[in-house]
């Protein structure tokens, strides 16, 4: 009685052993599947960030080093002039398709997973990103998405979709904000935080640098 009982005990744990072990192997699979996606998306954006560095740089060249589109920290920013930046801009890349409204109707982009409902970035409202923004899908695959302003109008500040309305359509993953700056030298850059105005959850990519991690 007691090998039999001893036998059904070693059974038991020889099972939960093997249990323990498949979770393990499981939820590492998991994990590990999750930071190679991470890390892919990552380098999506940075070789996207690169290619619209490079492209702002020949715009300010194109409009003679002022584009009169800028937000700066000063607070000495200039909104008069956006709808030729953009004009210029996005002629600076290889455009695929253009949607000036009904974007998603019209397959330029895609339904995220959330939106923001802060006032003072209504530009990037579900109802704006999927009605009233102008969305450019480039053939690079990314796509922009202008803010507007409450009046309309364009402003220097726009959504980076790495992979247009494919998914995972999550801020922070393959979404990301584009303030354009120019400093008091007269220089334009992007700011680093590329989160600002869209739902970021824990793990989210906020800030440029961090896609150098």
């Amino acid at each position: 009685m007691t090998l039999k009982r001893n036998n059904r005990n070693n059974s038991k744990t020889l099972v939960i052993l093997m249990i323990t072990f498949i979770i393990t192997v499981i939820v590492g699979t998991i994990k590990a599947t999750e930071t190679i996606k991470k890390q892919e998306m990552k380098n999506a954006f940075r070789n996207i960030y690169t290619i619209y560095s490079n492209t702002l740089v020949s715009t300010v060249t194109d409009m003679s080093g002022y584009t009169g589109c800028y937000y700066s920290d000063s607070g000495d920013s200039d909104l008069s002039n956006c709808d030729n930046f953009y004009r210029s801009f996005v002629n600076n890349m290889k455009i695929k398709k253009y949607c000036q409204n009904n974007g998603l109707e019209q397959g330029c982009v895609g339904t995220y997973e959330k939106y923001t409902t802060d006032k003072r970035c209504s530009g990037f409202f579900e109802r704006m990103i999927s009605k009233e923004d102008d969305i450019f899908l480039m053939e690079n695959g990314s796509s922009i998405i202008i803010f507007k302003a409450p009046n309309g109008s364009r402003t220097p500040f726009f959504a980076v979709d790495v992979n247009g309305p494919k998914g995972p359509n999550k801020a922070g993953e393959d979404l990301f904000s584009i303030l354009l700056m120019r400093h008091n030298s007269g220089s334009y850059y992007f700011h680093s935080n590329i989160s600002y105005c869209l739902p970021i959850d824990k793990g989210g990519i906020e800030y440029i640098q961090d896609i150098y991690k």
